[in-house]
C-alpha cells in the first residue's frame, strides 16, 4: 500500500499538472515582484508611451514621401508604424525572455536548485515568458487602445478578432522558438553575459528585412529574400492588413501558413537545442559552473 501511494505522488510530481502548477509559482513570484517594486509599473509604461510618440512623430515627418508606399495598408504611413511597432514589442519580449531567465538563474547561483526539481528550470522558463508576454500585450493593448480613443490610430471596419489572436499567439511561438535557440548558446557556447548572438542578430534583421518600419516593396531584393524567412514578416503583413483593412482569413491565409509552418520548425528546433544544451551541461561540469 504505501510503495503504491509512493508511485501515486511520483506520478503526480511529474505529470503535466505538476507542471503548470511549478509554472505559476514563477508567474506568482514575479507579480509579487510587481506588487513590491509598483514603480516598475510606472517606469515600463512611460517608456512605452515615450516609445510610440518618438515614431509617431518621425512617422508623421516621413509620411509625405511613404504613404504612397504602404497603400495596400490604408495608405497612412503613421498608423502602419505604429502597428508594427506595437506588436513588435510584444515578440521582442517572447524573443528576449528564455536567455535572461536562464543568465539571470546562473548568476544568482539559483540554476543548480532548480535542476534539482522535476520541472524546476523549465517550469521557470515557461512561468517567467507567460509574466512577461502578459504584462507586454497589456501595455501594448493600453497604448493601442489610447491611439485609438485619441484618433491617432484607425482602425479598419469589422476586423475578425480570431485571426489577430491567432497572429498574436504564433508570433509569441515562433520567437519563443528562436529566444531557446539562442539561450542554449548559454552553455553550448558559453555566452554567459551579455546577449546571446541569435537574438542579437534577429532583432537587428527584425528592423532592417521585415517590414516594420520600411515597407518590403522598397527593399532590395537580397534584403527581400531574408526578410521572407523570418516570422516578423508574415506577422507585420498580416496584422496590418487585419487591423487597418479589415481583411478576413481568405486575404491572409498565405501569411498564416507561413507564419504556422516556420513557427512549427522554431519551437521544435528550439525545445531540442535547450534539451541538448542543458544536457551537455550536466554531463560535463554542471548547470552552475562555467567551463
Amino acid at each position: 500500500m504505501a510503495i503504491h501511494l509512493e508511485d501515486q505522488f511520483e506520478r503526480q510530481r511529474e505529470g503535466a499538472g505538476a507542471f503548470v502548477r511549478a509554472s505559476l509559482s514563477a508567474v506568482w513570484l514575479e507579480y509579487k515582484a510587481l506588487r513590491i517594486y509598483p514603480v516598475n509599473l510606472w517606469l515600463a509604461a512611460v517608456q512605452e508611451l515615450t516609445m510610440i510618440g518618438v515614431w509617431y512623430f518621425v512617422a508623421r515627418f516621413l509620411s509625405p514621401m511613404a504613404n504612397g508606399h504602404v497603400s495596400q495598408f490604408g495608405g497612412h504611413y503613421v498608423t502602419y508604424v505604429l502597428v508594427g511597432v506595437l506588436v513588435n514589442q510584444v515578440g521582442l519580449t517572447a524573443l528576449r525572455s528564455p536567455f535572461a531567465t536562464i543568465s539571470e538563474a546562473f548568476w544568482d547561483k539559483r540554476l543548480e536548485t532548480y535542476r534539482l526539481a522535476i520541472h524546476g528550470i523549465w517550469a521557470n522558463i515557461v512561468g517567467r515568458l507567460a509574466w512577461q508576454v502578459m504584462f507586454s500585450t497589456i501595455l501594448q493593448g493600453a497604448a493601442a487602445a489610447l491611439l485609438v480613443v485619441t484618433g491617432v490610430l484607425g482602425l479598419g471596419r469589422g476586423i475578425f478578432w480570431p485571426d489577430v489572436i491567432l497572429l498574436w499567439a504564433l508570433l509569441i511561438l515562433a520567437n519563443v522558438g528562436i529566444g531557446l535557440i539562442g539561450a542554449s548558446l548559454f552553455f553550448l557556447l558559453e555566452v554567459k553575459s551579455g546577449q546571446d548572438p541569435v537574438t542579437w542578430i534577429y532583432q537587428y534583421l527584425i528592423q532592417i528585412v521585415t517590414g516594420l518600419y520600411v515597407p518590403i516593396t522598397v527593399l532590395p531584393k537580397w534584403l527581400a529574400t531574408i526578410g521572407s524567412i523570418l516570422p516578423q514578416t508574415y506577422t507585420f503583413s498580416a496584422m496590418r492588413s487585419t487591423v487597418l483593412n479589415g481583411s478576413g482569413f481568405h486575404t491572409v491565409s498565405a501569411d498564416l501558413l507561413g507564419l504556422g509552418s516556420g513557427t512549427i520548425v522554431l519551437v521544435g528546433l528550439g525545445l531540442a537545442m535547450m534539451r541538448w544544451a542543458l544536457n551537455r551541461a550536466e554531463r560535463q561540469a554542471g548547470l552552475g559552473v562555467v567551463v
